[in-house]
């Protein structure tokens, strides 16, 4: 993932580019052209033996060949280019590798010169970017438990359960402390009676613990919900404590640390410095062959290098002695300015002169093996104690349900597995039918019936052809009736069938009324039984028009009640699915709800830094306004602000102070004594410059490092992601102004739509 760190790197790489015209690869180039493999990494550079080490020309252009070798090996080892800081295990072992070839010849040459420079140069840039990496990392576990111990404040539930997980240790550390404290006292006030009353001492015992324990316990108020309550923000507070430290520290390291951009060289160019300093090669101070900008390259190099290590091994140094007091009691009933002493002194390089290359060996080693080492140790030591409860206090709660559960649940499955299986069998068979009768068909109906291929499944209740036939029956029958009864002709026939067409059997139903008048001798003997018949058929065909046009309406609407079969299946299906993937959303963590609010929390943190920062910078802005118009030159003002700071800085440092010397008893003695009113009066000038504090500068990294780990869970979709970091990149930069940085919080909070007050 990439961080400020990885910018560094690259920035860092660029410089050494242009500080050394590596465009050109003439190291490469010298290398193809002896033979050698520029992979072999330090692995396979030929040692030359002491037998060979004489006065003739071909040894000693042997050794000068293996030296050379071997420091290009050592450069090409320690790659910048690739975007990952490589490891400091690489470093120690390149080191180690170019401190036996030095010890087996000194060539001399301009190009050994560029090659120890260009690799102490990349090996302190390595060891820097290393010690900011983890520093920046060591804060996440912090800010995690911090997290932590802020639920328990916020829930009273998950307080309870933190009480439970830890009854078992309080009870035997109470019980414990009790009865040693108990002991203690009574046999203090056994020794204090006269020798015949000390006859038996459990009897003793016996008499005085009932009085003690009324007196020192029962009779005592204590609030145990209030004393959980404050055991748990005590333990936050330490956190944030050490975490603020460690802010702090990174935040000087990223500002102060190494600086290699050439036009930093070109300023001070005109600035009178020393040749570089002796080496483990002879002859770096260059020869003609050497261009002017190549031998200044080298000496601004070897300044900024024995810079940043006299930087990081103050730090370094400090914050192992500071560690053991951040959390002490004694030193929190001190103001928090007095207490956590400030590291603001510590970024006075002004006294720092140039280390040899052969010492800068021996500090970069010491850093590697012994002063990041210790640091990390006592950072994690001094903040365990105020982590999380154990695994073991946080999941015998759990363990113990979990196997009174299961030893149940096996228990009850054996007993009743016949009814577990027909309770099963009967499950799948229901969700089987009812996938397969209410989603299944009922969608393949609808796509028949879209299709005119339902055939077998329509609404239909009758056939065409029964309706027709009914109707030519009827027509008979009346046409019959009419010609036998009444001798109709052929144009009365043909108007009678239009009329029984039309419904209309009005010459049926007056034959019909008048048989009425004698129904007996109608039946016997007229056309009475005749003409009901026909009536029923009249009626039978009639019943069979109204369920044609019933059948049409149910036609027309089949593809509705269709649907209407399946809607239901389909939106309970829809409703069990989409709660189970918000269900699972949920857990995972990765919806862009949950990312929004995190990310909201963390930008809400940089803005309020940020703002706090940005009122000192007000008011003493209004203070500048002020002097510039008593002065009336805002250049002088300018350069009276400048020269304050390092007047301040000189007054207040060391005058001689050297990075070989002893840094973690004289320099630090010095920094240390340093009063809280200069501190503050450095960081008021710091933010007349729009810089922001140290402290403030590390939180701001550490929460947008936090907003990285958030932001990689982002899509890329339109760039989303790319946009973000870009972003943070202009957060987290130091040379941008408080109110700069201020506008781009606003403009993520108005540009992105996940962070709006709506989600």
């Amino acid at each position: 993932m990439a961080t400020f760190i990885t910018d560094k790197l690259l920035h860092i790489n660029n410089d050494l580019v242009q500080l050394f015209h590596l465009d050109t690869q003439v190291l490469l180039e010298d290398q193809h052209s002896h033979g050698d493999n520029p992979n072999s990494s330090l692995q396979g550079a030929p040692r030359p033996s002491s037998s060979k080490k004489d006065t003739s020309t071909g040894s000693t252009n042997h050794v000068d060949h293996a030296l050379l070798t071997g420091l290009r090996d050592a450069v090409e080892f320690l790659d910048l280019r690739s975007g990952a800081v490589p490891p400091m295990e690489r470093v120690l072992s390149a080191i180690q590798k170019v401190e036996a070839l030095a010890g087996a010849g000194s060539p001399d040459g301009d190009e050994a010169a560029k090659l120890e420079h260009l690799f102490l140069a990349k090996a302190t840039a390595t060891v820097y970017l290393n010690l900011l990496d983890i520093i920046l990392n060591a804060t996440l576990p912090l800010t995690k438990e911090m997290e932590y111990w802020q639920s328990l404040l916020d829930s009273s539930s998950w307080r309870f359960l933190y009480i439970l997980q830890t009854s078992p240790y309080r009870l035997f550390s109470m019980t414990r402390s009790v009865a040693l404290t108990t002991k203690a006292h009574i046999d203090s006030l056994i020794a204090s009676r006269e020798e015949s009353e000390r006859a038996n001492h459990i009897l003793q015992l016996i008499k005085y613990f009932p009085t003690f324990l009324n007196n020192h316990l029962i009779s005592q108020p204590v609030s145990f919900p209030l004393a959980i309550h404050y055991e748990i923000n005590h333990y936050r507070k330490q956190l944030q404590r050490i975490r603020e430290y460690q802010a702090e520290c990174l935040g000087l390291l990223a500002e102060q640390g190494l600086n290699l951009d050439p036009e930093l060289l070109e300023d001070s160019i005109n600035t009178p410095s020393g040749e570089p300093s002796g080496s483990f090669v002879s002859g770096a101070s260059g020869s003609g062959t050497h261009s002017n900008d190549i031998v200044q390259a080298q000496v601004f190099v070897q300044e900024q290098i024995s810079k940043t290590v006299c930087l990081m091994e103050r730090v370094l140094a400090k914050a192992s002695k500071d560690t053991r007091h951040i959390t002490d009691p004694q030193q929190q009933k001190v103001s928090s300015r007095k207490a956590t002493r400030s590291l603001t002194m510590l970024g006075n390089l002004q006294g720092v002169s140039n280390i040899n290359n052969n010492e800068m060996l021996t500090h970069l080693k010491n850093l590697i093996t012994v002063h990041i080492p210790r640091y990390v140790e006592e950072t994690e030591n001094q903040a365990r104690q105020f982590h999380r409860p154990s695994w073991l206090s946080r999941i015998w709660i759990p363990a113990l349900i979990g196997y009174f559960g299961l030893k149940y649940s096996v228990q009850y499955i054996s007993e009743h597995r016949a009814d577990l299986d027909d309770m099963l069998e009967e499950a799948w068979d229901t969700a089987r039918r009812f996938v397969t009768d209410w989603v299944w068909e009922p969608s393949v109906r609808i796509m028949n019936i879209i299709r005119h291929s339902d055939d077998q499944g329509s609404l239909q209740m009758l056939g065409n052809e029964s309706l027709k036939s009914d109707i030519a029956s009827l027509e008979r029958m009346v046409l019959a009736f009419g010609k036998d009864n009444y001798n109709l002709g052929a144009e009365e026939l043909e108007a009678l069938s239009k009329a029984v067409h039309n419904g209309d059997i009005s010459v049926v139903m007056r034959a019909y009324e008048n048989e009425l008048k004698t129904p007996l001798k109608g039946a016997v003997m007229g056309h009475l039984v005749q003409t009901l018949l026909i009536q029923i058929q009249k009626t039978k065909v009639d019943v069979e028009v109204a369920m044609a046009a019933l059948d049409k309406l149910l036609k027309a609407n089949e593809l509705n009640f269709a649907f209407l079969a399946v809607g239901p299946s389909l939106l309970l299906l829809w409703a069990i699915s989409s709660q189970a993937k918000s269900s699972w959303q949920r857990v995972a963590g990765k919806n862009l709800g949950i990312v929004s609010i995190q990310m909201r929390n963390s930008l809400r943190q940089v803005e309020r830094l940020l703002n706090l920062a940005s009122t000192d910078g007000d008011g003493h802005a209004k203070a500048v306004i002020a002097e510039r118009s008593k002065a009336g030159s805002a250049k002088r003002v300018a350069v009276g602000q400048d020269s304050e700071y390092d007047d301040l800085l000189s007054n207040t440092s060391s005058p001689s102070l050297t990075p070989t010397s002893d840094l973690a008893t004289e320099p630090l003695s010095t920094s240390l004594a340093l009063s809280t009113v200069t501190c503050e009066k450095l960081d008021r000038i710091r933010a007349k410059k729009g810089k922001v504090p140290y402290k403030t500068q590390g939180l701001i990294l550490c929460e947008v490092h936090l907003l990285r780990t958030f932001a990689a869970r982002l899509t890329r979709h339109e760039g989303l992601r790319d946009k973000v970091l870009e972003d943070l990149r202009e957060i987290e930069e130091s040379s941008l102004t408080v109110h700069q940085r201020l506008r781009t919080t606003e403009r993520m909070y108005r540009t992105y739509g996940f962070l709006g007050l709506h989600n």
